[in-house]
């Protein structure tokens, strides 16, 4: 190690090299300032950036919710984008009930209700059918 860089001297043949690195999922967390990511988090595993879709979790993401003790679930999924690693995990989704043509409404009985998210990577939205995406998630 060579501030903070492995070195490797050596002739190369048709050698192969394998790094294997931690990279556990991060709940990332914005500046308290930035005041459209309060109460929010972004997953992060390793260098990576993880989004929601429509795709795959619904419309209206914003009313997905995760809790605290949010477990991830890494896996490879080969069929999809040529290969990429995807989080999933269990959150709420938020319930208005029928709500209308009404632009407002007061004494709104909101209801949760257990959903399975996955995220993908950042760097793939986008690329299977039109949708919302969402970085920042909320939180509870």
């Amino acid at each position: 190690m060579n501030k903070g860089y492995v070195s490797i001297k050596r002739r190369w043949g048709k050698d192969k090299v394998e790094l294997l690195l931690s990279m556990p999922v991060l709940k990332m967390r914005a500046n308290p300032n930035v005041r459209e990511d309060e109460g929010r988090v972004a997953i992060q595993r390793g260098p990576v950036v993880y989004c929601l879709e429509e795709v795959d979790n619904g419309s209206n993401l914003n009313n997905i919710v995760l809790s605290k003790g949010s477990k991830f679930e890494v896996e490879y999924e080969r069929d999809l984008l040529n290969g990429v690693c995807v989080i999933k995990a269990e959150a709420e989704r938020e319930d208005y009930g029928p709500w209308g043509e009404e632009l407002y409404k007061a004494d709104v009985n909101v209801s949760y209700k257990p959903v399975s998210i996955k995220f993908i990577p950042y760097f793939a939205w986008a690329n299977r059918a039109p949708g919302e995406m969402m970085v920042w998630v909320r939180v509870k």
